[in-house]
């Protein structure tokens, strides 16, 4: 197979029957982890802290410990209620493709894919569910996100600080959904009858599978927004850790199949018709200069570049919080010794006072 097969696979939306889907308001939520277990928790109490209960979780154990997840899951037992699917699998598949194990088990009316280190707003299956019922024609509903930067010390989750999605955009329209991943999955409800025509995640893409999926989604139907921040997602500067972000760990990768992946796209477009050379002509011209300087300004380089800054500002921020507390030990111990120190201070007072007599 061809590369650009590879990259983007699906050249047609595929006809496949959608009989067996639900139409009771279910949600599916895929949630792929490994050897995460201190975040897989905070999700887990994400999922069933919901104030939306018609919602069945499938949690696939991509090569990670069973015994770790199995032990989690009997402490969640009761309040998951046999809303639960769990696969183990014997070795890694990799992202997109633990999230088909669970994508093709699924028939519940709505899907959303929810990582094992990001988080929910109790509110949001209600919100996103009910907005997607009340708009028949949209294919899928993106909802506003923070970004919670935080770290892993002591195998404890340490929050230091909490910023706005710089990628919001009120309404998504092809310019710049083309240009850039708009949302994370944590975001994102889609209908399972147009998810299953669509077909499975790219398993061929080790990153940006959720561009890659939304771009196929787009070409189905409108994705609406709903302007309310009920997601968070998660960001962790921890590199050489397995509690590191593939967007911050992985970001080689993503700058090397960005630009692959968008090359793919065009030679795609120009192979099936010529005259596709004259709209990137259009899109690409110097008289539209609106265009372009909106182009220049989203760079991939600029998004890159702001993003190595948060990670290191997240870092100063946590410096910070670790010297403070430091500080904070250091007074402790003071007002603790300080009675100590006057009590040897009245010692030597003694022994002077009995040396003189």
């Amino acid at each position: 197979m061809a590369l650009d097969d590879k990259l983007f696979p699906i050249n047609e939306t595929q006809t496949k029957i959608t009989d067996n889907i639900k139409k009771d308001g279910s949600v599916a939520i895929i949630m792929r982890t490994q050897n995460r277990p201190i975040l897989l928790v905070r999700a887990i109490e994400s999922v069933i802290q919901q104030t939306y209960t018609n919602w069945h979780l499938y949690i696939i154990n991509d090569g990670g410990i069973a015994k770790e997840v199995n032990d989690l899951i009997e402490l969640y037992k009761i309040d998951i209620n046999n809303r639960l699917t769990l696969i183990h699998n014997p070795h890694s598949l990799g992202m997109e493709a633990a999230s088909n194990c669970g994508f093709s088990l699924a028939t519940e009316e709505f899907m959303v894919v929810h990582d094992d280190d990001d988080s929910w707003d109790p509110g949001f299956l209600l919100e996103t569910v009910k907005f997607l019922q009340e708009n028949p024609s949209a294919v899928a509903v993106i909802t506003n996100c923070l970004v919670v930067n935080e770290e892993i010390r002591k195998n404890t989750v340490k929050q230091i600080s909490v910023t706005d999605w710089s990628e919001w955009k009120d309404l998504i329209d092809i310019s710049s959904l083309i240009c850039n991943n708009v949302a994370p999955p944590i975001c994102i409800l889609i209908r399972m009858n147009v998810a299953k025509q669509i077909g499975k995640f790219n398993e061929e893409l080790p990153v940006l599978g959720d561009w890659d999926y939304l771009l196929r989604l787009f070409r189905a139907g409108e994705i609406k927004t709903l302007n309310k921040k009920l997601a968070y997602y998660h960001h962790r500067p921890n590199k050489q850790s397995s509690y590191g972000n593939s967007v911050i760990s992985g970001l080689d990768n993503h700058i090397k199949y960005r630009l692959e992946y968008r090359n793919a796209l065009a030679r795609k477009a120009l192979l099936s018709d010529q005259g596709n050379y004259g709209i990137l002509h259009l899109l690409l011209s110097d008289s539209n200069s609106k265009n372009k300087e909106q182009i220049n300004l989203m760079t991939e380089q600029n998004k890159l570049l702001n993003l190595r800054i948060d990670v290191l500002q997240s870092y100063i921020v946590s410096m910070n919080n670790v010297i403070y507390e430091i500080q904070n030990n250091v007074t402790y111990l003071k007002r603790k010794a300080f009675p100590i120190k006057r009590f040897v201070a009245r010692i030597r007072n003694l022994i002077r006072k009995f040396k003189n007599k």
